[in-house]
């Protein structure tokens, strides 16, 4: 069991400031005998600092809350890494919570974190059941004041700032490098649209087919759970609907398109053309190599962190900030 501040007190009959006080090595008027005792008591009872505390003193953390869909999926691990290098380039030390897509968790980690007296907070929303949860979540970040910096999602308030990627045009990007080919019958996998972020990206599919004169056919659109059996499954069944292209709204659905067209003994990309979005390490080394959209993630990462930490230190002109994506051409995709 952990030596907490307040047992060191009560063994050495002072108060908990005045423990804080002498192990944060604080100025004070504590005597010497009674610093040395309680010294001596946090070393005999192998008191260690718990980072989740806040100092009675300091009244500061420096612990941030990152708060991702899901450490599966390629895309996120890549970005908690940068996010934890930049944080201890600032001397911050990161909790990370997993909500496995799932809006009631992601609600109750919100919460958890509010009470664990963090420095701040990174939000990447998760997509199941968004629409029960959402307006609860940013009622609550609001209300807390605790600098918050939210990912592809605009809110207005004082202690939320947005990251903003353009999701819409990475996804107009991307249909109309299938269009540029010669696809005309090109099936979508779309991530759920409580999302604000699967909006976005269904938005940009329609739009560069409106732009080239194809009609939109909601037939082909499909709904996967941005996991490469989802990715499968809606792959499996846009193809028995005779696609010659597939764009799906994230790598990771991408790879399970891959699945679904080698069961069917289908020729990537003679036979169909695959398009992903997030560019994953991964997308460069699977054969062929994923034709892509980049999201600027190691960028993000760090200015998710320096956001963060000057909304902590007050400063006045800290701002949101917005992001281009750009088309990466492997070799999953050809003309018609």
């Amino acid at each position: 069991m952990n030596v907490t501040l307040k047992d060191i007190a009560k063994l050495c009959g002072v108060s908990i400031a005045t423990v804080s006080l002498v192990l944060n090595n604080k100025p004070n008027r504590i005597s010497e005998a009674t610093k040395k005792k309680i010294i001596d008591t946090a070393k005999e009872h192998q008191y260690h600092p718990n980072p989740m505390a806040l100092s009675l003193v300091t009244r500061k953390s420096h612990v941030l809350g990152l708060i991702i869909p899901d450490v599966s999926n390629l895309f996120y691990t890549e970005f908690i890494r940068q996010v934890e290098l930049e944080a201890a380039r600032h001397g911050y030390t990161i909790i990370l919570g997993n909500t496995d897509e799932q809006g009631a968790r992601e609600y109750e980690y919100v919460k958890t974190f509010l009470q664990r007296g963090l420095a701040g907070c990174i939000l990447i929303h998760s997509s199941i059941e968004m629409d029960k949860y959402d307006a609860k979540i940013v009622e609550v970040v609001k209300q807390s004041k605790l600098p918050f910096v939210l990912i592809d999602r605009q809110q207005k308030a004082s202690n939320i700032k947005t990251l903003f990627i353009d999701q819409e045009l990475g996804a107009y990007l991307a249909t109309t490098h299938l269009l540029n080919l010669g696809h005309t019958k090109i099936g979508y996998i779309s991530g759920s649209l409580d999302l604000d972020l699967s909006k976005m990206r269904y938005s940009g599919f329609k739009k560069a087919l409106e732009e080239h004169n194809i009609p939109f056919d909601e037939n082909l659109v499909e709904f996967g759970d941005w996991r490469p059996e989802g990715g499968h499954q809606a792959g499996l069944r846009l193809i028995a609907k005779g696609v010659s292209g597939i764009f799906a709204a994230n790598d990771m659905m991408a790879f399970g398109v891959y699945q679904a067209a080698f069961s069917m003994a289908l020729r990537i990309p003679q036979d169909l053309s695959v398009i992903g979005f997030d560019d994953v390490s991964f997308a460069s080394v699977v054969t062929p190599g994923l034709t892509t959209i980049n999201q600027p993630m190691r960028q993000i990462g760090i200015d998710c962190v320096d956001t963060l930490v000057d909304m902590i230190a007050r400063k006045s002109d800290v701002l949101s900030k917005n992001y281009t994506p750009t088309l990466i051409v492997r070799s999953s995709t050809t003309n018609k």
